[in-house]
């Protein structure tokens, strides 16, 4: 129980520091979630008056929402500072690099498997989505890099071009597909 809460305060002290950092810019991510959410929200109203399947639309718009409120309250910091502190106190820390890389490639090969059925789910009435499906996996592969945190890919993250950085850049590009995706959906429909 001691290991337990040793790991809860550790982690929570790293994740106040991190919400404590929040910026005007974390604001704007936050509403370009929710935005994007309200497309796919709307699209999945659209589909449902005409009898189309629309489940996947509201998920998309679900994961969008929780994507957003992962930005203000820095979940994924927590989880990561808890998951080093559990590996220190189990006496793991010192060979946690291949697992972290492990499950990174793990995650990655899940996520690109589900693109298909993404894809097959979002599409109806001859309406293709493709750039949404793309553009969720990418978001749910940025936070799985994130939230794993191996030492390489956190370096490639967190580089930074024109004052942003590549995981910023990334989490840009998936909004900017799921909106397209989303806005050329309603316009066909």
């Amino acid at each position: 129980m001691d290991g337990v809460m040793e790991v809860i305060y550790g982690a929570t002290a790293v994740w106040e520091q991190a919400v404590w950092g929040l910026t005007w810019y974390h604001g704007v991510i936050t509403v370009a979630y929710l935005g994007v959410a309200w497309l796919c929200l709307l699209n999945a109203h659209v589909a449902r008056a005409e009898r189309e399947p629309h489940v996947a639309w509201r998920l998309v718009a679900l994961s969008l929402g929780l994507l957003a409120i992962n930005t203000m309250l820095h979940a994924d910091v927590f989880v990561t500072h808890a998951l080093r502190a559990l590996a220190k106190i189990e006496g793991w820390y010192g060979v946690r690099r291949p697992l972290q890389y492990a499950a990174e490639v793990a995650a990655a090969l899940f996520l690109l498997l589900l693109v298909p059925r993404l894809r097959r789910e979002l599409t109806s009435s001859g309406v293709r989505a493709e750039s949404v499906a793309f553009g969720m996996i990418l978001l749910l592969m940025l936070l799985a890099v994130r939230t794993v945190s191996a030492h390489g890919t956190d370096a490639i993250i967190n580089l930074h071009f024109a004052g942003v950085s590549v995981g910023r850049w990334f989490e840009l590009a998936g909004l900017a597909l799921i909106c397209q995706g989303a806005l050329s959906c309603l316009r066909r429909r």
